[in-house]
């Protein structure tokens, strides 16, 4: 019945709303009556009536040493309506106030397999600063080949700058040539190759905007996490800037 589902969309449950077009249909009655009209069990009636009442949808009344019920306007409903809009109205600033509050504390998120990964490179596209890293393009061009020429590729529509600290491997090399457009602004992007022996790098760490990304690059090992804090992400970005300076030196030499 079309009305007994839209009464349960109203907040009642599927009983309160068989046991109220009862009551509304009898104008006035006794339990029995009810329960009998409902099709529901008459103890179970009693307390659904309790509760209609408790919500000001059904009122009840003695004669004699019976107990009457009948239904109040069924206007009630829109009252109802409009007192729930009402303290909704009066907690959302104090929602707002606890999410700005929550808002300066540090986030986490962690993420497995494949979807769980490609998420974090995901969320990186969104960003609108330099995104900073360590990475391993050996590895990425192993992990996703397919993605990632398209992750590379939305990197320059996008105008995302990037500077990665990589080991120096020939598949890192022929990453750039075969993922990347042939023709890009090479301002978009800055490698810095150092030596595999040295710097083995099996993660991604990608730092952008008030986010850091660490992700896996083992494919025996999908996960990732990313931790949103303005502090943390300063502190990362200055990291890497004296790392960049530390291999650009190195480089130099």
């Amino acid at each position: 019945m079309i009305v007994n589902e839209e009464l349960t969309n109203l907040g009642l449950t599927k009983e309160e709303a068989k046991v109220y077009l009862s009551v509304l249909e009898l104008g006035n009655a006794f339990v029995s009556a009810i329960a009998r009209r409902a099709k529901v069990n008459r103890s179970s009636c009693y307390h659904t009536l309790d509760n209609l009442v408790k919500k000001g949808l059904v009122s009840s009344y003695r004669r004699g040493k019976v107990l009457h019920f009948t239904a109040e306007d069924p206007k009630r409903f829109k009252q109802m309506a409009e007192e729930k809009v009402q303290r909704a109205n009066d907690l959302i600033p104090q929602l707002l106030a606890m999410a700005s509050t929550m808002a300066s504390k540090p986030k986490i998120r962690f993420y497995e397999g494949e979807e769980g990964v490609k998420s974090i490179f995901e969320d990186i596209l969104k960003t609108k600063d330099e995104v900073l890293g360590y990475t391993s393009l050996k590895g990425l061009s192993e992990l996703f080949p397919n993605y990632f020429r398209q992750f590379c590729q939305k990197k320059v529509k996008y105008r995302i700058k990037t500077r990665y600290i990589a080991p120096a491997t020939e598949e890192g090399v022929d990453m750039i040539d075969a993922y990347y457009p042939k023709q890009y602004d090479p301002n978009l992007l800055e490698i810095l190759m150092v030596n595999p022996k040295e710097f083995n790098f099996q993660n991604e760490i990608a730092i952008y905007g008030n986010k850091v990304g660490i992700i896996s690059l083992n494919k025996d090992e999908l996960i990732g996490l990313i931790l949103e804090s303005p502090t943390f992400a300063e502190s990362m970005k200055s990291f890497f800037d004296l790392a960049w300076l530390g291999a650009t030196a190195f480089v130099a030499r």
